[in-house]
């Protein structure tokens, strides 16, 4: 019968075996039998029974040996045993006690006595095992939730020890399941955390309540994080006398993007004050002193101040025009529309539109590059960016330098290049396989040192040395967050000393 109870039993006679059966084989039970202690473990492993009937007096392993051997079995200490026993004195009952016997029939059996009592111990046997059943379900469900979050939980226990972590907590933190498990909590905290712990968290938490904050951590690797903090305490079940803290469960969320953002932003606010705070300054001293001296001032003069207020007024415009524009592009209203253009041609219109600023400072720019680069782009946003890198050129090469703007059409992977081409096409490696409109420009300038390289595309970057040179520090944070929207890639190969090379990189496609 399927749902029926198991029930071994163990004798060395056959009398008894067949007694104990005829008694209970009417009972709806699923009787098994075994002859000797070897067999009777071997029996109760692979049946893993509801009660055993368990002889004492029985050659080799008796029944008490057998009985202890169960009990020290983790599979089998929970099978519920009723030792047979013509032993009537007190201490055999008392040794059987002490081996883990859970109750005792005695030679004779009594039919009565024995139905009633197998009929009562497998029948609160059967609902401790639908309990323990459903227990582990709840289990296996609230484990299987914790594993499939995606923040990191954390369950230690009074003493903070690990007693638990989630996939997630191993992939945020870097430690192993079998790294962390009895480790104490601090192993992931930086010391600023731990200061925390002693002074916030475990004050909150021995009070009985749940603390929510802001922490930094440490990777395995090193590498710092901030986490969102919730650790709470956990408590003995609710039907204990006197209910008290036995561990607590932490849930951590990574927030270091958002920490990140919200720094930039800050930085970002604070960069765009200062800088529109120096020329309007400019502007507010030179108008008052214009209108304050004006009659005492010959017209030279007069002119050279409305210049000077004329300058830092366009330095003020080309900020808020920046300004604006990183608005745009960073809350999605910037323009999508595209249209097939030729990089080529709007590399020479915008080369041409900047020439007399070329000549202004004695420079020279050549243009190389007569094939047309098809593309799909907004016209508006290619002409920005083909502007940014020319001016960005021009103020930072010296009077009578040498600027070079080069279209061309590359090919990834080209097997036929080599070291020199990877060095004058920056990050040429890094491209997709395919062909590529490029632009690049080279200019004989100051250069930049190899540790300002990779922040020349961050938003008020600019190197120290070059902090004398006007400028908002927007327009290459720009131009690579337009070259972003157009599914190409922008890169920076400079010398200090030697000059610079940008390029943009933009997917080239056919005619229309």
């Amino acid at each position: 019968m399927k749902n029926a109870s198991t029930i071994l039993i163990v004798d060395d006679q056959e009398s008894s075996r067949q007694v104990l059966r005829g008694l209970l084989i009417n009972d709806g039970y699923n009787l098994a039998f075994a002859t000797n202690g070897e067999e009777a473990l071997r029996q109760a492993e692979e049946l893993m029974p509801d009660l055993i009937l368990l002889d004492v007096m029985m050659p080799g392993m008796n029944g008490f040996e057998v009985c202890q051997k169960l009990r020290l079995d983790p599979k089998l200490s929970e099978i519920l045993i009723i030792m047979v026993t013509a032993l009537d004195d007190k201490r055999s009952r008392l040794r059987g006690l002490e081996v883990g016997a859970d109750d005792f029939v005695n030679k004779p059996v009594d039919a009565a006595e024995l139905k009633a009592r197998v009929k009562t111990i497998t029948r609160l046997n059967r609902h401790r095992r639908l309990r323990s059943l459903e227990l582990q379900a709840e289990r296996d469900r609230t484990r299987a939730i914790l594993e499939a979050l995606g923040e990191a939980v954390v369950v230690t226990d009074i003493d903070g020890y690990i007693q638990y972590l989630n996939p997630a907590t191993v992939a945020l933190t870097g430690f192993s399941v079998e790294e962390a498990l009895g480790q104490d909590w601090r192993l992931w905290q930086t010391e600023e955390t731990q200061v925390k712990l002693k002074t916030q968290i475990l004050t909150t938490l021995f009070a009985g309540e749940t603390w929510f904050g802001e922490v930094i951590n440490r990777r395995k690797d090193g590498s710092t994080y901030d986490a969102a903090l919730t650790i709470a305490p956990l408590f003995t079940p609710a039907n204990h006398t006197d209910p008290a803290i036995m561990g607590f469960v932490s849930v951590q969320r990574d927030i270091t993007p958002l920490k990140q953002a919200e720094r930039s932003k800050n930085e970002f606010v604070s960069n765009v004050s200062h800088e529109l705070r120096t020329p309007l300054s400019v502007i507010t001293l030179l108008s008052d002193n214009l209108d304050g001296l004006y009659d005492r001032l010959d017209d030279a003069k007069r002119r050279k101040m409305i210049c000077d207020i004329q300058k830092h007024t366009e330095s003020l415009n080309n900020l808020i025009g920046d300004v604006l524009e990183i608005s745009r592009i960073d809350s999605g209203r910037i323009a999508m529309d595209r249209e097939v253009l030729n990089l080529t041609q709007l590399a020479k219109e915008q080369v041409e539109e900047i020439l007399p600023l070329v000549h202004q400072k004695g420079q020279s720019m050549q243009v190389m590059g007569k094939k047309p680069l098809n593309i799909l782009g907004n016209r508006a946003q290619l002409q920005q960016i083909i502007r940014n890198l020319l001016n960005n050129a021009i103020k930072y090469t010296p009077d009578n330098g040498e600027i070079i703007c080069t279209c061309a059409l590359l090919s990834v992977p080209d097997p036929n290049v080599g070291p020199e081409f990877y060095r004058q096409w920056p990050d040429y490696s890094e491209l997709t396989p395919g062909k590529w409109a490029t632009l690049r420009v080279i200019d004989n300038g100051a250069g930049i040192k190899d540790d300002h390289v990779p922040h020349v595309f961050e938003r008020f970057y600019r190197a120290k040395a070059q902090q004398n040179i006007r400028g908002t520090g927007l327009g290459l944070s720009i131009s690579r967050d337009l070259v972003n929207l157009h599914n190409g890639h922008i890169a920076v190969a400079s010398k200090l000393g030697q000059g610079s090379v940008f390029a943009i990189y933009l997917p080239l496609i056919k005619a229309q």
